[in-house]
């Protein structure tokens, strides 16, 4: 607890130490601590900006357990990217539509709870670094590494680089 008590003080109101997806997965990738919560059972995205006060680097909005409509959700992402803190939403199942309706909404990554199958770990990966690539366009990004041209694959590794994908596999085979 210390701990986040000592990087609140150093957050300060000067925007210090405030991560974007990005650096959120350069700080790990790097061997760095990150420190974050889930909010499962919370109605208020006024949480927000008490949330943004303790000085964590993300927070995961659980939709999978929790009943939240898109607009509630989409207030959530407002306040927390507001604040600094990197909004990362674990949606209700592993499917494409549900990443990009959130990443959409502001989240700066998804959590896919439950995946089972390579095939689903393709589509949430796809969904969430190759957006708006659809279908066989995103099949071929995945699996191929081939993009309808060089200029798009800039585009979009640009327009993804704040995406943070988190996969849980949640069984044994």
């Amino acid at each position: 607890m210390q701990a986040l008590v000592n990087r609140h003080q150093n957050k300060g109101n000067s925007g210090a130490g405030i991560l974007n997806g990005e650096q959120l997965k350069h700080k790990v990738s790097g061997g760095g601590i990150v420190y974050g919560t889930m909010i499962s059972m919370g109605r208020n995205p006024g949480w927000g900006r008490t949330v943004g006060a303790f000085g964590l680097d993300y927070v995961i909005i659980d939709t999978e357990h929790a009943a939240r409509s898109r607009s509630e959700v989409a207030d959530y992402m407002a306040a927390f990217n507001y604040t600094g803190v990197v909004p990362i939403v674990r949606v209700p199942i592993p499917a494409s539509h549900y990443v990009t309706m959130f990443l959409d909404a502001g989240a700066q990554g998804v959590l896919a709870p439950y995946c089972e199958t390579v095939d689903e770990v393709k589509e949430v990966v796809a969904a969430t670094k190759w957006k708006p690539l659809k279908g066989a366009l995103a099949r071929k990004a995945v699996d191929l590494g081939e993009f309808p041209s060089e200029e798009t694959k800039e585009y979009l590794e640009n327009r993804n680089r704040n995406n943070v994908c988190i996969i849980g596999i949640e069984s044994v085979p």
